[in-house]
């Protein structure tokens, strides 16, 4: 039996929820096309992108389901709250000090106030619930199939040559370190998929 497709929304402003994933797809378009027009630590910087966004994708989980796992009057649980950032942040600051940047922790802290602003809609719990479980369930969805795809497909290399990878001097090893191509045409294919879920309101169907 086919399974139903994402029911979307008719929210005429939802092209404005997936801007944003749509200006990082085109970064990484033009990383793969054209990454000297975006200088040698554009690919470190696509890396790292998509390492910490498997770590977003997990406390998208967590962290979210904490806030909203409380029914109205009772109190929030922030020692939970507060172990689970702990958490993620120490796994964020360990590749902030490989990689020799800062902006992860900014990102972790925007998740944090997305999970919190959802939390503070009024908004019925089970609707929060329903829009969280779904969007988190198609970012895993798309992460992994494009982990996978991209891994078995033999992507070109186009503007990333040698030379080019070697300048960007990538810290350890891996199929995303040796060959980097497939790092960038998968950030480039999970950011569309998220802008183009977002920008129509795809929610996966409710389970029985």
């Amino acid at each position: 039996m086919t399974p139903p497709l994402p029911r979307p929304t008719r929210d005429p402003l939802a092209w404005a929820a997936g801007l944003p994933d749509a200006v990082t797809a085109g970064f990484f378009l033009l990383l793969w096309l054209f990454p000297a027009w975006l200088g040698a630590a554009a690919l470190k910087t696509g890396l790292l992108m998509m390492l910490v966004e498997f770590i977003l994708l997990h406390a998208t989980a967590m962290i979210g389901g904490t806030l909203l796992s409380r029914e109205p009057g009772q109190p929030m649980r922030w020692r939970a709250l507060a172990g689970f950032s702990v958490l993620y942040l120490a796994f964020i600051l360990a590749w902030c000090l490989q990689f020799q940047a800062w902006w992860p922790v900014l990102a972790f802290g925007w998740l944090l106030a997305g999970k919190a602003a959802l939390a503070m809609q009024p908004v019925p719990v089970a609707a929060k619930r329903e829009r969280l479980s779904s969007d988190w369930a198609l970012g895993v969805i798309f992460y992994l199939g494009g982990v996978f795809a991209t891994s078995v497909l033999p992507l070109p290399r186009l503007g990333l040559d040698r030379a080019v990878v070697a300048a960007a001097d990538l810290p350890g090893s891996g199929q995303w370190v040796d060959r980097p191509h497939t790092v960038v045409a998968f950030g480039l294919v999970y950011f569309a998929l998220l802008s183009v879920s977002k920008a129509r309101g795809w929610r996966l169907p409710k389970s029985a």
